[in-house]
């Protein structure tokens, strides 16, 4: 007899299947772990990285400090009307072809982040 057994003998009641999460649901669960963690979500791809001591908290949007979006090193490229925002630091390994690697400006920055100089009018 392979069916599970309840309390009472019973079999028991089929459970329903949990529904497939997509991968970009995925991907931002794990990135949102990572944050908690104090690691830098582009660690998932670069190896750890961790985050700047003077990075803005987690989870407190309109806190002043450090984000990839304050940084010299987030470029944002375009493609066929999409945006893809990428941390160019060093050799490019940080970037890629895919969604996995898009730095987000809210993101606290790492401990590469470098402030990005002020664009004047002159």
């Amino acid at each position: 007899m392979s069916e599970a057994l309840t309390l009472f003998g019973t079999p028991a009641a089929p459970q329903p299947e949990s529904p497939k999460e997509s991968q970009t649901v995925r991907r931002t669960r794990r990135q949102a772990a990572m944050l908690a963690a104090g690691i830098h979500p582009l660690s998932a791809v670069v190896g750890k990285l961790r985050v700047h001591p003077e990075a803005a908290p987690y989870g407190d949007l309109q806190a002043p400090g450090r984000r990839c979006g304050n940084c010299r090193w987030r470029e944002v490229f375009s493609h066929h009307n999409d945006r893809h925002p990428k941390c160019t630091v060093g050799d490019g390994a940080r970037m890629s072809h895919s969604a996995a690697t898009d730095c987000r400006a809210w993101w606290p920055g790492c401990t590469d982040h470098t402030w990005k100089e002020e664009e004047t009018d002159d």
